[in-house]
């Protein structure tokens, strides 16, 4: 495909980039449910079909700029649990500093502030981008505990990150119930999902 002028002029892939740091800037600025693909269009320079060419709707956007974020952050995440010293520590220790992570972004954090925690955990949920972003990071560490008898075979490695990944959605979102260094975390992820896991 030629490359064109304009704001665009770097190519389908610039163009997706691009949106995404005007969409980034919206969510900030408007929150999640307020922006629209009309505030997105103006915030890069061009029309709301061009917009439209490349995200179905915003909650595509939404979805692109978790995955793009996630996936970015996800490379040292696994990086840092798959150097813990044992299963428990992996899965309490890796479950803080994926919530740490996800706080310390201003994008993630925005996107899970309680005003726009519905609008984006519905989004994220719906289309089970949570649970996929989350296996991602996951799945190499818990299939190796799986084949070291670590933790229980007859568990899903899929259906286990789901569910995680709800646990990290609600721990970053809801800043005010849990510090991910303090002893909530460590207690919750520690004393009532680490049990069910472990062989």
């Amino acid at each position: 495909m030629a490359r064109g002028r304009g704001p665009f002029a770097g190519g389908p892939e610039q163009a997706r980039r691009q949106l995404v740091v005007a969409a980034e800037e919206c969510f900030l600025d408007f929150g999640v449910r307020r922006t629209t693909m009309d505030d997105v269009a103006r915030r890069a320079g061009v029309s709301r079909p061009t917009v439209y060419r490349y995200f179905s709707d915003r909650d595509a956007l939404v979805v692109e700029v978790v995955t793009r974020r996630a996936r970015i952050f996800g490379v040292r995440a696994r990086e840092y649990i798959s150097g813990r010293p044992d299963f428990p520590s992996k899965i309490v220790d890796g479950l803080g500093y994926l919530v740490r992570g996800g706080r310390r972004d201003p994008i993630l954090s925005a996107l899970l502030q309680p005003d726009n925690l519905s609008a984006t955990s519905g989004i994220l949920t719906a289309g089970k981008v949570a649970e996929r972003l989350s296996f991602e990071v996951w799945e190499p560490i818990l299939i190796a505990a799986q084949e070291a008898g670590e933790m229980r075979p007859e568990i899903d490695p899929q259906e286990l990150c789901g569910v995680m990944a709800d646990l990290e959605l609600m721990m970053i979102g809801r800043q005010d119930l849990l510090d991910p260094d303090g002893p909530g975390v460590r207690e919750l992820v520690g004393d009532f999902l680490l049990p069910a896991l472990a062989a």
